[in-house]
C-alpha cells in the first residue's frame, strides 16, 4: 500500500533529491494528492509504476489528514508546488543542468525566464506531443547532457513517461512535478496563501478550470474519503516509514 511508503518530510525529499545528484545514482521522484491516490487505487499499471520504480512524498491537505487518521502520527503538511519550488532553488544554487518537459509554452519564453531566474536549462521540450511520438521524444532526451529532468505532463502520464525516460538514460534524476511549471514560470497564478493553508485551494481552481476538475473534484474527494475509509476499517497498514 502506497501510505505505507511515503516520505513524510519535506528535508528528506531534497535530501535524497540532492544525494542522488552527487553520487550519480538514478532516481525517480513524484508526489501523491488525493487525485494520485485515486489514479493509483483504480489503475493497476499506475500503482506498480509507483511501487517499483519511484520515491514518493505525501503532498497537500487530503493525503496529510489521511495519513493522520490512518496513522496517528505528527508529521509534516508539505505543499507540492512549494515543494518543488524548493528543489529547484536548490538546483539553481548548485547549477544543475536541467531539461524541461511539460506544459505547452514557446521554447523562446521558456529560455527567456530560465535565464533570468539563472536556470541551467539544457532543453525544453513541449509536454503536448501525441502519443505515437514518445520513444522518438525519449530517444531526444536521452541525448541531453543533463542530470536532472523535470517533468510536468499530469499523473498518469508523466510517471509512465519518466519510467520509459529512465529506462534509457544512465544516472539521472527524473521528477514528476504536474502543473508546477505553469506556476513557476508566472502563465498561472496560484491562490491566496490563505486558501491553501486552509485547503481550498482545490475550490479555487475548480471555479478556475471547472470543465477539467469537476470530476476530480466533486467526485474524487468524496471518494477518496471513503476508500481511506475503508482501508482504516480493514486494518490493511503498516506502521509509516519515514
Amino acid at each position: 500500500m502506497i501510505f505505507n511508503k511515503l516520505t513524510k518530510k519535506p528535508k528528506n525529499v531534497l535530501e535524497n533529491i540532492l544525494d542522488s545528484i552527487e553520487r550519480h545514482e538514478k532516481l525517480l521522484v513524484t508526489y501523491l494528492n488525493q487525485h494520485c491516490f485515486n489514479t493509483y487505487y483504480e489503475d493497476e499499471n499506475f500503482r506498480k509504476i509507483l511501487d517499483d520504480n519511484f520515491f514518493v512524498y505525501q503532498a497537500d491537505l487530503g493525503v496529510f489528514l489521511a495519513l493522520k487518521f490512518l496513522f496517528n502520527n505528527s508529521i509534516d503538511r508539505i505543499d507540492a508546488t512549494e515543494m518543488n519550488k524548493r528543489i529547484l532553488e536548490e538546483l539553481i544554487k548548485k547549477n544543475v543542468p536541467l531539461v524541461f518537459v511539460g506544459g505547452d509554452f514557446d521554447e523562446k519564453f521558456v529560455r527567456d525566464v530560465s535565464k533570468k531566474k539563472l536556470i541551467n536549462l539544457v532543453s525544453y521540450y513541449n509536454g503536448y506531443f501525441d502519443e505515437s511520438m514518445t520513444y522518438e521524444v525519449i530517444t531526444e532526451l536521452a541525448k541531453k547532457s543533463a542530470q536532472v529532468f523535470i517533468i510536468g505532463m499530469g499523473v498518469p502520464k508523466q510517471e509512465i513517461f519518466a519510467t520509459q525516460l529512465s529506462q534509457e538514460m544512465g544516472s539521472c534524476v527524473i521528477i514528476c512535478v504536474g502543473s508546477f511549471l505553469e506556476y513557476y514560470l508566472g502563465t498561472k497564478k496560484r491562490t491566496h496563501v490563505l486558501f491553501r493553508e486552509t485547503g481550498f485551494e482545490w475550490l479555487f481552481r475548480l471555479i478556475t478550470e471547472p470543465a477539467r476538475l469537476w470530476k476530480r473534484y466533486l467526485i474524487g474527494i468524496p471518494l477518496f474519503i471513503y476508500r481511506v475509509i475503508k482501508i482504516k476499517s480493514k486494518n490493511e497498514l503498516f506502521e509509516l516509514q519515514d
